[in-house]
């Protein structure tokens, strides 16, 4: 069980670094868009390319950061019916529960992958006020999904080994 523990903290480690970029790039997005809203207030001018870049960057804000709010226990979660059933009732079904995200989720990374291939082999551009390729795009889409993939797998090898899980509420994992 150490051993999870470490590989999964290593790994949370990582991933809080990919939440970090995802961060900065909102940061990035706030600073252009309120750049672009202040120059057309002021100036009747815009920033060119803010929305073509704008939209570039939510699938790296977003797909980035899933497998860290995961990690982190931070997902909806509907616990009506589970809350009143036994402990090891509750252990059961979170395993089957993580290893059904983690088989939705190992579909995904494969059609990202091909999405993110095929941008590559045709060169696919963004068009509009500015020209970009987006095959960075398509591949942070199919690398957050693996992310979200391991760790759905991670949390389930943590449920079945007697770990808890961190929840919303900040509590970390439990060895």
């Amino acid at each position: 069980m150490s051993t999870l523990m470490r590989v999964r903290s290593l790994y949370g480690r990582f991933l809080k670094l990919c939440g970090l970029f995802a961060g900065l790039m909102t940061f990035a997005v706030m600073c252009l868009v309120v750049t672009n809203v202040v120059l057309r207030y002021l100036f009747n001018s815009t920033v060119p390319g803010t929305f073509e870049l704008t939209e570039g960057a939510l699938p790296l804000i977003i797909f980035l950061s899933l497998a860290l709010t995961q990690f982190h226990g931070g997902h909806i979660r509907v616990v009506v019916l589970t809350q009143s059933l036994p402990e090891p009732v509750q252990r059961v079904l979170g395993i089957i529960a993580m290893l059904a995200g983690a088989v939705l989720f190992a579909w995904a990374p494969k059609a990202g992958w091909t999405a993110f291939a095929k941008s590559v082999a045709i060169n696919e551009i963004e068009r509009g006020s500015i020209r970009y390729p987006l095959a960075p795009v398509r591949f942070a889409i199919f690398f957050g999904m693996v992310l979200l993939t391991v760790q759905f797998l991670l949390d389930a090898l943590t449920l079945a080994l007697g770990g808890r899980l961190a929840d919303a509420h900040g509590d970390e994992v439990e060895p």
